[in-house]
């Protein structure tokens, strides 16, 4: 039997706030303390984006189906698009962060420059990639066969 809520993302974005906590205060890093939790508010993020998406996902492929299906997954690998899903919602993150900070703003095209070119690509990756995860874990109502 599996768990109903999987904390490990959430104990691995704690402990890098805590590994950047720490180099901040003892280097003088000139982080901001929203920088310092840019792994938690990635997590969280992706976990909200998460399950916007599945609601969306879930209310529009139920159309004119009544038999309860239970949808199970045979093999992991589905969570390839979490991973990715997540690296993207990350990546967003901190654009985001750079551009409120302005201390980002570089002139080479590099992931964290805060280019709101960067913003709008990583935010559409991230949902695009939940979207592809969801088709595989629910498929729609119509690509589905009816129980006998």
């Amino acid at each position: 039997m599996t768990q109903a809520i999987q904390p490990t993302g959430f104990y691995w974005a704690g402990f890098l706030c805590l590994i950047l906590g720490v180099l901040k205060l003892t280097l003088e890093m000139h982080w901001s303390w929203w920088r310092v939790m840019l792994p938690v508010w990635a997590v969280l993020g992706h976990n909200v984006l998460y399950i916007g998406v599945g609601f969306l996902w879930l209310s529009f492929s139920d159309d004119g189906v009544t038999d309860e299906e239970v949808v199970t997954r045979e093999t992991n690998e589905t969570y390839r698009y979490q991973l990715a899903a997540l690296f993207c919602f990350a990546v967003f993150a901190d654009d985001v962060l750079s551009r409120i900070e302005g201390a980002g703003q570089t002139a080479g095209f590099w992931l964290t420059s805060g280019r709101w070119e960067l913003i709008f690509v990583f935010s559409v990756l991230s949902a695009a990639l939940q979207l592809l995860f969801w088709s595989e874990v629910v498929p729609p109502a119509r690509h589905r066969s009816r129980g006998e």
